[in-house]
């Protein structure tokens, strides 16, 4: 019997009762069984250093990036933060892009989407990400996924309709990651 794929889930708030928390709570319900589920914890990650990275990757560090090395799929989940990526967030790709040309990143199947309490479900997150992540692998899903006017959850989960859109996102993004060549030109 084939190993089962992994999936690393990203998540670029660390609030208790974020939305796209909710979300990736929801895409690892859908993903159960048919994935080996990593969700690391971004909030012990320390500011990228080059000195620090010079010295050895941190415990915190090494673990995001043996997830991430072990996953076929990455899954990003963020909010947008001033018109842009959280800085938790960043930190972490910034950590996953080391060494450069050779990150953890490189090879992996990567989607990202946003869910926001704004009409516009994170455009300018998506667009930085999808910028900073084009760069770090050559299988980026180049179709972001936002889910606007999420104002609040329900029981802890996202929105019915909202789940509906994230299921259908996610059937792409498992297709994608299946057969988009794995091509190591960078």
């Amino acid at each position: 019997m084939a190993e089962t794929p992994s999936c690393t889930i990203l998540v670029g708030s660390l609030r208790k009762d974020s939305i796209n928390k909710a979300a990736a709570d929801c895409a690892s319900e859908y993903l159960k069984g048919r994935f080996t589920l990593y969700r690391p914890d971004l909030s012990g990650l320390p500011p990228f250093n080059q000195d620090v990275e010079d010295a050895g990757d941190p415990p915190a560090v090494a673990d995001l990036k043996a997830a991430v090395l072990d996953s076929e799929l990455i899954l990003i989940f963020s909010p947008e933060y001033n018109y842009g990526i959280p800085g938790v967030l960043k930190n972490a790709v910034d950590w996953l892009s080391r060494p450069f040309r050779a990150g953890s990143l490189v090879g992996k199947a990567v989607g990202i989407t946003s869910v926001t309490p704004g009409s516009r479900g994170g455009e300018n997150t998506r667009e930085q990400l999808l910028q900073t992540c084009g760069v770090l692998t050559e299988r980026l899903y180049q179709v972001t996924l936002g889910i606007p006017n999420v104002l609040e959850l329900d029981d802890g989960a996202i929105p019915e309709l909202a789940r509906s859109a994230l299921r259908d996102w996610l059937g792409e993004v498992i297709e994608f990651s299946q057969n988009a060549p794995e091509t190591n030109d960078f």
